[in-house]
């Protein structure tokens, strides 16, 4: 077990890799902490907050994307330091993965909260009102946001691992194939149980007959319609929550791939 984590040497390549990441995080914090103080200004001049989207597009970014864009290209040649370094390969893993699920994400919405906060405080009301179409906690902690975000935050880690250059652009090329292949098989399924379910109703029929038949095809349909939205909602449940711990194994087995 000792091989595998020990909390002391954790501890130290920690306190390595937060001192070689010191300045991403002022970029960071500082790039963002200037876009957000652009859009207080914009929207005291103009009344208007066109800037709240991109630094929400660029922060979402950052954190879905992150390994993509601050993490050194691996390889058995371009990352051979980081391979002599004494710790394991799993301290290695929870490392990068402590600072791209929880340090950098956590850093990035205290900073804008913050920001937030502080700015509420200013008697101008187009201060005050870019303060308040900026609260970020209305739909934060919803389930669906939080899973959609480590849904692509695991791709895209598992892309950072796999893809040795251009990291980003062919993990987003992948998911962009894959979406197309899902959106095609999903319209092609609907048009075939379309083409399945015509029915036809004979309007000289007996009364009686047709009341039958029309209700036995009403409840056939809603007792359909209730299965297929629970089995969604069942594999919406399974999907975000396996997605991720699937792309985040996968990862931790070509990392150990690559160093051996």
């Amino acid at each position: 077990m000792n091989a595998i984590f020990n909390i002391n040497r954790f501890w130290e390549l920690e306190k390595r890799n937060f001192f070689l990441s010191r300045m991403q995080y002022i970029y960071i914090a500082g790039g963002l902490t200037g876009l957000y103080f652009l859009s207080m200004l914009l929207n005291v001049l103009t009344n208007n907050s066109n800037l709240i989207w991109l630094i929400n597009f660029i922060a979402g970014t950052i954190i879905i994307a992150g390994p993509c864009f601050f993490e050194k290209s691996r390889g058995k040649h371009s990352s051979i330091f980081d391979f002599t370094l004494p710790s394991s390969t799993f301290e290695k893993f929870i490392s990068l993965w402590t600072k791209y699920v929880i340090v950098l994400p956590l850093m990035i919405f205290i900073l804008l909260l913050l920001l937030n906060i502080i700015t509420g405080f200013i008697p101008v009301d187009g201060v005050q009102a870019h303060a308040k179409e900026m609260r970020l906690t209305e739909n934060l902690y919803a389930f669906k946001t939080l899973s959609t975000v480590l849904f692509f935050q695991s791709i895209f880690m598992c892309g950072y691992y796999y893809f040795k250059r251009y990291a980003f652009a062919k993990t987003s090329v992948v998911l962009l194939i894959l979406f197309i292949v899902v959106v095609f098989g999903a319209i092609l399924m609907v048009h075939l149980s379309m083409q399945h379910g015509n029915m036809t109703f004979n309007l000289d029929s007996d009364q009686q007959q047709s009341f039958r038949v029309g209700y036995e095809a009403g409840h056939s349909m809603g007792f359909i319609a209730f299965t297929s939205d629970v089995i969604v909602k069942t594999c919406s449940i399974v999907i975000n929550v396996v997605v991720p711990v699937g792309m985040w194994i996968v990862s931790f087995f070509k990392l150990r791939e690559t160093e051996i």
